[in-house]
């Protein structure tokens, strides 16, 4: 059996399951979506700092030529989609204490075939790791849903935007910095030059999409206000690549960049107006800035 199968099978599965989540409860979809992509978002924090800052594991999907986008190919599968999604569905139907714990041995039993079949490999990571995180993790995402139900709580609303738009800008911006090599922000820190581009870019990338939520909470709709926003990061990019932070092949692929933060809060703008009406609120109280 081709390594991609079992990756490209619970990548499948999982967004089946999302699917019937969402079918199945049409009043909460909204909810499901935003929390399913606010997990993912807080997954790719933790996956950055044990998968590439410290290394601690290695994934062999055998499916892009280079291996360290290859093994970020798997843990995308992992970390966006498998673990995310099961999380989500242990909050929304509220299993119980054993129906959690046969899900994280799954969990365990998967990873350990994996293991064993060279689809997967440990630098200093071990198994009981998983199944501990994925325990705190569940613990936490059942409080954070029940903190989803007060349309009240503010710092709960920008804290599930900024994770969830995240899942989408870090997503984008892999492609189309490490697979099509549109524009490069190197860390200079790794010797592996995949590893160091990914971990400049994703802090960089974290830094807009904190601008892009700042932007929807408080000016959601005024695209007026998202044009100076988009032109001011344009600006900053700019200055980026005369100093040398920001790389690019062309000086013509510099405009990718503004296209790419339009996209970014348009979809932000959407997720976010499907959910919550904080605008609405602010401006009933007087709290929108003008």
């Amino acid at each position: 059996m081709a390594n991609w199968v079992p990756f490209v099978f619970l990548s499948l599965f999982s967004i089946f399951v999302l699917t019937f989540m969402v079918v199945k409860n049409r009043h909460l979809s909204a909810q499901i979506i935003l929390f399913w992509l606010f997990i993912s978002g807080l997954a790719y924090v933790f996956e950055y700092i044990i998968f590439v800052l410290f290394n601690s594991y290695t994934y062999h999907p055998h499916i892009l030529s280079n291996n360290y986008n290859d093994s970020v190919l798997g843990s995308i599968s992992s970390q966006a989609f498998s673990v995310p999604v099961a999380i989500t569905y242990i909050v929304l139907y509220r299993l119980t204490i054993s129906r959690i714990l046969i899900i994280i041995s799954v969990f365990f039993l998967i990873e350990t075939w994996f293991i064993h079949t060279d689809l997967y490999e440990h630098h200093w990571w071990e198994s009981y790791y998983t199944s501990f995180f994925l325990i705190i993790s569940v613990l936490l995402a059942k409080s954070w849903w029940r903190f989803l139900g007060d349309r009240s709580n503010h710092y709960i609303q920008f804290i599930t935007l900024f994770f969830a738009l995240s899942t989408i800008t870090l997503s984008f911006a892999w492609v189309l910095s490490s697979l099509l090599n549109l524009y490069i922000i190197p860390l200079n820190h790794f010797s592996n030059p995949v590893r160091d581009l990914i971990a400049g870019n994703a802090i960089y990338i974290w830094f807009t999409t904190y601008f892009y939520s700042l932007l929807i909470y408080f000016r959601n709709g005024d695209w007026k206000f998202a044009l100076w926003s988009v032109l001011f990061l344009f600006t900053v990019e700019f200055f980026m690549v005369q100093d040398g932070v920001l790389i690019m092949e062309s000086p013509l692929l510099l405009f990718t960049l503004p296209l790419f933060h339009f996209s970014m809060i348009f979809a932000g703008s959407y997720c976010y107006s499907q959910y919550f009406n904080t605008n609405v609120e602010f401006h009933k109280k007087g709290l929108s800035y003008k």
